[in-house]
Order: structure tokens, then C-alpha cells, then sequence
């Protein structure tokens, strides 16, 4: 297993059955490198994990999220695990930490400062997290169309 790189950077929201249950923001585009952690990290929660499953093909070409060159289609990730299913959001490790940081609040429902959702950090955070959601839909329709 390679070193750690830093504590796994993992939210997961109270509620799991939300359409996008969390966020993940690796270290690295090597995720493979860092799934041992994010297992670990997600054992207590989500019991041993079984599946995982990604809607990419080379994460490392993933630009952030505040890039201009950001694809429409968001990074997301499926696990299957003893007590869940969840879909996490995964944020590219080139996102600003700002925007990263917020996305990790939001998608784990955690508590922000007071006033920053009139921010626009929040507020692009919130809009990346919607069509996420909404990807999640388009996702879910299509595999069960067919």
C-alpha cells in the first residue's frame, strides 16, 4: 500500500440515501492508490464494502471543477457496501481548495460560517452538487432503459 498522503478526505451526509450521499476529494488522480484509505474511512458508516464502481475512464485527465474546461459529465462513484449503496461525488484533486473544501461541507451537510451562503463559492458549490444529483437521475434512468 502506498504512504499516506494525509487523513482521507472523505464526507459522508447523515442521510444516505440522498441521490449524491457525500464527497470524496483524493489526493491524487492515482486513486487507486488511495481506495485502501477510502475504504477504511467509510468502514464505520458503511460497514465492508463490496463494490465500487466509476462513470470515468482517466480520472487524471479531470481538470477541476472551477476550470472552464470542467465536463458536464461529474465524476461520481458507487459503492456498494454491508449497510449501504451510496454515490459519492469525486472532487478532482486540481479544484481549487476553496471550492474543494466547501464541496466537502456541503455534500457531508456539515455547517458553514455564518454568511457564506451568500458567497459564491457556496453557491457554486451548491450548483455542482445539484447536477450531480441530477447526473445521478439521467444515470439511474438509463440503466434501468433497455
Amino acid at each position: 500500500m502506498a504512504p499516506a498522503l494525509g487523513p482521507t478526505r472523505l464526507q459522508l451526509a447523515p442521510d444516505l440515501t440522498l441521490a449524491v450521499a457525500g464527497a470524496w476529494l483524493p489526493y491524487t488522480s492515482q486513486i487507486s492508490q488511495e481506495l485502501p484509505a477510502l475504504q477504511i474511512a467509510a468502514r464505520s458508516r458503511l460497514g465492508t464494502i463490496s463494490r465500487i464502481d466509476v462513470n470515468w475512464r482517466n480520472f487524471a485527465r479531470y481538470p477541476g471543477f472551477d476550470s472552464e474546461n470542467s465536463p458536464d459529465m461529474l465524476p461520481l462513484m458507487s459503492i456498494t457496501a454491508d449497510r449501504a449503496t451510496v454515490t459519492l461525488l469525486v472532487i478532482p484533486p486540481r479544484t481549487a481548495s476553496a471550492l474543494a473544501a466547501t464541496l466537502l461541507r456541503q455534500a457531508g451537510q456539515g455547517t458553514s460560517p455564518q454568511g457564506s451562503e451568500y458567497s459564491h463559492l457556496f453557491r457554486d458549490a451548491q450548483r455542482i452538487l445539484r447536477r450531480a444529483a441530477a447526473q445521478c437521475g439521467i444515470e439511474s434512468d438509463a440503466s434501468t432503459a433497455g
